[in-house]
């Protein structure tokens, strides 16, 4: 019974299905930046600026005016968006709690205390399962779409149970801010979506045993009836009016320039060609037999870690699904899954993986609650659910504390130690290079130094000239003469990332570039850098002098021993020891970075007869060996041959 009390308790325990995953949360970060995208987005988002295809302009926006309300209370913009990810997840939280509520009395036909600690168990189970962890503490576009997600679940949800269409346009908001943030994982869902427009979703439907009906004429006339009624009209144009506002905010923003930006879509057809994953539609290749074999163990172990120990619940929810033939409920919750299952054991990408799932592990959660209020009249769950939930924190608290994995810190410290002022460095390595950005660009980090990816355009070719407008004038004539050849080989490769070096032409100005960078540093007497594949790739196709010496993480035009040794050499650096190495598959290219460099320091040690420190080089590289034979064990998939 809905009495005043047990709305109390009914909104208390809502507040604590916020605050426990946030709490957690908070307490597991750290403000810095991890490997991947995070340097990226936090960048873009403070400037306003334009992210990788498809350019998530929901998150980017949203979380523009975060950080800015947050800054006036002295917030970082790091701290800033890294809360932003626990509060997005843990309302994801309260949401999912919300429903299950609405679920729960249509399935039990009652409203009862211990259904509403069940519901907030099972909330909290999803927000503090693995892969939902992994992304609530740390900048990630996921846990804001997971947060969307919710949004429209918890209106298709109402909208079923209750056909007010108020509710359609709760859905319809979620839905476009999905479509306008991570738009794969949404546009995977739609076609779910119909049956939320059916009857009996959620309970046993009514069979007519007097008349047979043609089931195929049944549904093709439910499935017309259905998108000719006003709600799903009102779906349609509601959901992309959502979707068009933030897509045609983006495409506004991409008429300026700014320091860093990836991509321009400032016409029709850059839109277009941003919309649809620019370079990044290339991973959407089917994989090999090898890299398919090697995923399919870890998505299913994956699975299983984030219900862990709400995994029984979960077998025996399906069950009782079935057993109330719920088909359809039971064939969205395993049709989305496996759709975005079999998606990611082709995709050739493996960072961020396994957040692509967290929209599925999601809604695998109905099974769970279905099977726990269910059991629950014959074994007492409200006292075993919580006990269960306290164990799985516990379990997961120490892989997802961020504290031990302070990236940022230790790759800006590392540059700048390895880099005397005003050095000109060239880095293949997406992490450090973006990281660096964001650094200079927000926080004034080494603005002595001019750092750019190895192709020098890295991912738009007017980063250059904006951002180093002095040096560029010193460059203009050769990098104008390679960038104009490179539009007219492959136009969208100046205003996104890729330089295919396709032709002899292309090839000879790159060099030209290269070489003229190098003697601007030799007349300046600046410290000419480069990162180990940048070295590998320009040496090897002898656009430069492969003569070079070990400064750090770097190779250097200019004689001389490593001026940070004692800070390289060690391979002391805290994120090496953390727990969540071994599970981040976006840290795979550091460590072969780490690896070839400390094979130049060996060999640099050799031919200098520095034998104390060939030694230590030695040492710190067998480190690294032993790790990577860790992250083999610990992320097989990641090192089959593509």
């Amino acid at each position: 019974m809905n009495t005043p009390s047990n709305k109390v308790i009914k909104w208390l325990l809502g507040i604590m299905t916020f605050f426990i995953p946030f709490i957690i949360y908070r307490l597991t970060s750290v403000n810095a930046l991890m490997f991947d995208d995070a340097a990226e987005f936090a960048l873009v988002i403070k400037l306003a600026s334009i992210a990788h295809p498809p350019g998530t302009p929901a998150y980017i926006l949203l979380g523009h005016l975060w950080v800015q309300l947050t800054a006036f209370f002295g917030m970082q913009t790091i701290d800033s968006l890294n809360m932003f990810a626990s509060v997005s997840l843990s309302t994801a939280s309260l949401l999912l709690y919300i429903t299950f509520n609405s679920v729960s009395k249509i399935i039990t036909d009652s409203f009862t205390i211990k259904n509403l600690i069940i519901a907030a168990v099972c909330a909290i189970g999803f927000s503090t399962g693995q892969t939902a962890w992994a992304w609530g503490n740390t900048i990630e576009v996921y846990s804001f779409q997971a947060l969307t997600f919710s949004i429209a679940i918890l209106g298709l949800t109402r909208f079923q149970i209750s056909n007010n269409i108020r509710y359609v346009f709760l859905a319809a908001l979620g839905i476009g801010l999905g479509l306008a943030n991570h738009h794969l994982t949404m546009i995977t869902f739609l076609p779910f979506t119909f049956f939320f427009f059916t009857k009996d979703l959620f309970k046993s439907p009514i069979v007519n045993k007097s008349k047979k009906q043609n089931t195929d004429k049944s549904f093709i006339g439910e499935l017309i009836r259905i998108l000719k009624s006003k709600e799903f009209i009102a779906l349609v144009i509601t959901t992309t009016i959502v979707m068009c506002f933030f897509y045609g905010w983006m495409y506004l923003r991409a008429q300026q320039e700014y320091p860093f930006m990836f991509g321009k879509p400032d016409t029709i057809t850059r839109l277009f060609y941003h919309l649809k994953g620019g370079s990044y539609s290339q991973n959407l290749t089917s994989a090999s037999g090898s890299i398919i074999s090697s995923r399919l163990p870890y998505f299913l172990k994956l699975t299983f870690l984030q219900l862990l120990l709400f995994f029984p619940f979960f077998l025996l929810g399906i069950y009782y699904q079935l057993k109330l033939k719920l088909n359809k409920l039971t064939f969205i919750v395993f049709g989305y899954f496996l759709i975005l299952f079999i998606y990611q054991l082709n995709n050739n990408q493996w960072s961020s993986t396994d957040a692509y799932m967290l929209l599925p592990f999601y809604f695998l959660m109905f099974p769970v609650f279905i099977g726990c209020i269910l059991l629950n009249p014959k074994i007492k769950l409200t006292i075993l659910l919580p006990i269960l939930l306290v164990i799985q924190i516990a379990i997961n608290f120490k892989d997802h504390n961020r504290k031990t994995y302070n990236v940022s810190t230790s790759l800006m410290q590392l540059l700048d130690k390895s880099s005397p002022k005003n050095s000109v460095i060239l880095i293949s390595d997406w992490t450090t290079i973006i990281q660096y950005y964001y650094f200079r660009i927000v926080e004034n980090f080494r603005p002595d130094l001019v750092v750019l990816n190895y192709d020098m355009k890295f991912t738009h070719y007017r980063i250059l000239p904006i951002l180093y407008p002095q040096f560029y004038q010193k460059i203009k004539p050769e990098y104008d003469s390679f960038v104009s050849e490179l539009k007219k080989e492959h136009p969208e490769q100046i205003s996104n990332t890729g330089c295919d070096l396709s032709t002899t032409r292309l090839t000879e100005l790159f060099r030209n570039l290269i070489l003229k960078t190098q003697d601007v540093c030799k007349v300046e007497n600046r410290y000419f850098l480069t990162d180990p594949k940048a070295h590998y790739f320009f040496s090897n196709q002898k656009f430069y002098d492969p003569r070079r010496f070990v400064s750090g993480c770097f190779m250097s035009s200019i004689p001389g021993d490593s001026i940070s040794a004692a800070t390289f050499l060690p391979m002391n650096f805290p994120f090496l020891k953390s727990p969540l190495l071994l599970n981040d598959p976006s840290a795979l290219d550091k460590i072969v970075d780490f690896q070839a460099m400390l094979d130049s320091h060996i060999e640099f040690y050799k031919l200098n007869s520095n034998l104390v420190s060939q030694q230590e080089a030695e040492n710190a590289r067998e480190k690294i060996l032993r790790l990577q034979r860790d992250l083999k064990r610990s992320m097989s998939f990641a090192y089959k041959v593509k």
